[in-house]
């Protein structure tokens, strides 16, 4: 385990010079992604950007492969991947896209991030729908229970995290699934603190909707992400926005007004995404599947958080609000330490973690490739500023 966590951590130079401990914020990029990246800028600079055989040999060739490679990793079909840009992106997507009613209801949670909320809120407002608002507290206890008591036959979509960005709370997707489709409801995941953490597999989930990105803890450039949409789901979910991605093939459409969507979630696609950023993403999701290893980096990444909530709870003064089911993400906070200040100091000591200033809580992301003196610096460095 240790020559292979130095083999990973050599792929990742961002650890040779800090404790990087905020992946539940932007994760860091491999050598090979930035390599890539930048030959791509390079070649378009010197090639340009407007090579038409290249667009569909090369481009849409790629674009099918990273559909694939997210699919792989959510279990899902080919088919039931749109590529987006961000978490955000696709939380709209399945939001705006329902055929919304006066009086409709939308439920969601205390422990969702604003990427999951704030689509609904805009959605609320246009249709004039009722929000359902579920106090989770930190995310423990009858989760499902809570939330199922919330449906009512006027609830049509339930927004939920499946692992909060607050408390790192773990939620019983498939349970709440199972109470939301008993309802005759549809349900929507934000999946962006959970993909490249945990294993996912949509289809136990038994989601409707799971949107994700690619810049956290798959380690790629801003800018990429994805949306599972069920298969059946399509039908119902119309696009909101549509550009020549959308279409079946890009003549399909008349000067009648009419076009044809392509047959899966590929219709939810608009415009092209940035070429260099796309193989980046690619070569991310590639060293992660067929080099480090799926297992290895949910493994390591399972042991590395265990670790630092042991270490956080050893810490005098320090209180976790992170519950028992969690992962990847550890919210604590220090008596009588500012958690803003607090972030700032560390980070001036090589320390990176973020804090959660509403609440004056701080936040450590601990992923595959975080070592034992990683979590040792955290720690000396809360000492400090405690003392």
């Amino acid at each position: 385990m240790k020559r292979q966590l130095t083999s990973i951590r050599n792929e990742l130079p961002v650890t040779e010079n800090v404790a990087y401990l905020n992946t539940g914020m932007a994760g860091p990029l491999p050598r090979r992604t930035v390599q890539i990246i930048a030959e791509q800028a390079q070649r378009q600079l010197l090639e340009g950007r407007s090579n038409l055989s290249a667009f569909r040999e090369e481009y849409l060739a790629l674009l099918d492969d990273l559909r694939a490679r997210f699919a792989r990793l959510l279990g899902a079909g080919h088919d039931e991947i749109a590529l987006t840009h961000h978490t955000t992106e696709g939380m709209n997507i399945a939001l705006w896209g329902l055929n919304w009613q006066a009086g409709d209801e939308i439920v969601t949670t205390t422990l969702e991030h604003v990427g999951g909320l704030l689509p609904g809120y805009a959605v609320l407002r246009r249709f004039g729908l009722t929000l359902r608002m579920v106090d989770l507290g930190l995310g423990d206890g009858d989760i499902a229970g809570k939330i199922a008591a919330a449906l009512s036959p006027r609830t049509r979509l339930v927004v939920v995290s499946h692992v909060s960005y607050k408390t790192g709370a773990l939620l019983p997707v498939a349970e709440i699934a199972q109470a939301v489709h008993s309802a005759g409801a549809l349900i929507a995941v934000d999946g962006v603190q959970a993909a490249g953490v945990i294993p996912v597999d949509v289809r136990a989930l038994d989601a409707d909707f799971y949107a994700i990105a690619g810049h956290k803890w798959l380690c790629g450039p801003e800018g990429v992400g994805a949306l599972y949409v069920r298969r059946k789901r399509v039908a119902e979910l119309s696009p909101t926005f549509v550009g020549f991605f959308s279409m079946r093939d890009f003549e399909a459409f008349d000067f009648s007004g009419s076009f044809i969507p392509a047959p899966g979630a590929h219709r939810y696609e608009t415009g092209t995404l940035f070429w260099p950023a796309i193989y980046g993403m690619r070569e991310s999701l590639q060293w992660l599947e067929e080099v480090v290893g799926y297992d290895t980096v949910f493994a390591f990444g399972r042991e590395a958080t265990a670790r630092c909530r042991q270490m956080l709870g050893e810490l005098p003064g320090c209180t976790i609000h992170t519950p028992a089911n969690h992962a990847g993400l550890t919210t604590f906070s220090v008596e009588g330490v500012d958690a803003v200040a607090a972030c700032d100091t560390l980070a001036d000591q090589g320390v990176i973690i973020r804090s959660l200033s509403e609440q004056g809580w701080m936040r450590a992301s601990t992923g595959f490739f975080n070592s034992a003196d990683d979590l040792q610096r955290l720690r000396e460095g809360l000492s400090g500023l405690s003392s």
